[in-house]
């Protein structure tokens, strides 16, 4: 019995439709419920695209994906498929009798559907009173000030559950290890070169907003050769395949140091090879989550968006946000909406490559322990364990 009064439930759902980085802010979330309800059976709703990183996760039982976006093309010239395809995800999901459902949807057609299929307690957030169908909510107007991943804390005490590991948790399989044992071998990085990760897109799940998020090309370029030259390092320039125009450019600019690895990989092969890696530098968004949860340093690049909200967790001297903290319009991403930019977003515009450049031979030499005269000795010593 938990000191709320709750018995302990044996089949819990949570609902979370979001992209890579809100999914990673679940995981702490995730390992608390499992560590707290340890023979529970749970279960998560996702998206198509973060089910890989679920896949991953050793405390859940059960995953169900509702990708809203092929449900919406099929329904266009098949609506009665579509309309087959949600009844039968609702079917699955009753056929469970899920006790209860943790919702970070932050809207209310979910709440509405689970109390529909009977689930009697409902825990999420009650934003813009949206919360209406839920049994136990909180009322935000966002998420301000603090980071996601303490609002999920907050809610957890809902159901007398403590937060105590804020770490983010992506495991890597046996398949994935060996997949990035032949990556290496192919890229011929078993000789103790540095290796930098740079993810220079990114930001999909903005749409055609997308751009808000993204840094110059010119600032990529200039990081990653100069920081390949002074290390003598391998950079891996990571992106979706709709990426690969850009990745393939900055590859290109950086010079033979430089490989462009755009749509080449799976997600578990772009998880097992950001492993390996000294350093990755990103955009705002989900890589730089996923080098936080392979415990790899990172340098993060913000523009609109909040990093004390958004930002790698838990906050550590292994990640820094390069941001211009001059700038009395930023982060003007507020309340899941971001307004028109006059200023043709300058917020990205005015971040320098030296600005970006100083964190990272800080965190290289600092990872190091070694000048950078020194920085020749065996870079891939973690990627041996990895893959052997």
């Amino acid at each position: 019995m938990r000191s709320n009064g709750m018995s302990d439930p044996q089949r819990i759902l949570i609902v979370n439709p979001f992209g890579i980085g809100d999914v990673l802010f679940s995981t702490p979330l995730i390992r608390a419920v499992r560590r707290t309800f340890p023979a529970a059976s749970i279960a998560y709703l996702c998206n198509r695209r973060t089910q890989e990183i679920l896949r991953r996760n050793p405390h859940l039982d059960e995953l169900f994906i509702y990708e809203k976006d092929e449900l919406v093309r099929l329904s266009e010239s098949h609506r009665m498929l579509a309309v087959l395809d949600i009844l039968r995800l609702l079917h699955r999901i009753r056929r469970r009798r899920f006790e209860i459902v943790i919702d970070l949807s932050l809207g209310e057609r979910y709440g509405f559907l689970l109390a529909a299929l009977g689930v009697r307690r409902r825990i999420g957030f009650n934003f813009r009173r949206r919360g209406r169908f839920l049994t136990h909510r909180i009322a935000i107007e966002g998420y301000t000030q603090r980071h996601v991943v303490t609002y999920y804390a907050t809610l957890l005490g809902q159901i007398g559950i403590r937060l105590l590991d804020e770490t983010f948790e992506l495991d890597l399989l046996k398949e994935d290890r060996d997949d990035v044992s032949r990556w290496l071998g192919l890229l011929g990085l078993r000789d103790g070169r540095r290796m930098i990760g740079l993810v220079p897109a990114g930001g999909i799940s903005w749409g055609i907003q997308a751009n808000f998020r993204r840094w110059s090309q010119e600032g990529f370029i200039e990081v990653g050769r100069a920081l390949s030259e002074r290390y003598d390092a391998t950079v891996l320039v990571f992106g979706e395949p709709k990426d690969a125009p850009v990745c393939r450019d900055i590859a290109r600019a950086i010079g033979p140091r430089a490989v462009d690895m755009s749509g080449k990989t799976t997600m578990g092969q772009f998880v097992g090879l950001i492993g390996c890696c000294d350093l990755v530098i990103s955009n705002d968004g989900g890589p730089v989550h996923i080098a936080a949860s392979q415990r790899i340093p990172t340098v993060s690049i913000f523009g609109p968006v909040d990093p004390v909200v958004y930002g790698p967790h838990p906050k550590t001297g292994e990640h820094r946000t390069v941001y211009n903290a001059g700038l009395p319009c930023r982060p003007c991403y507020h309340q899941f909406k971001l307004p028109p930019c006059p200023y043709e977003r300058a917020c990205l515009r005015t971040i320098e490559p030296e600005d970006v450049l100083g964190v990272c031979r800080e965190l290289l030499e600092q990872r190091r322990g070694a000048s950078p005269a020194a920085v020749s000795a065996p870079a891939l010593a973690g990627a041996e364990e990895l893959v052997s």
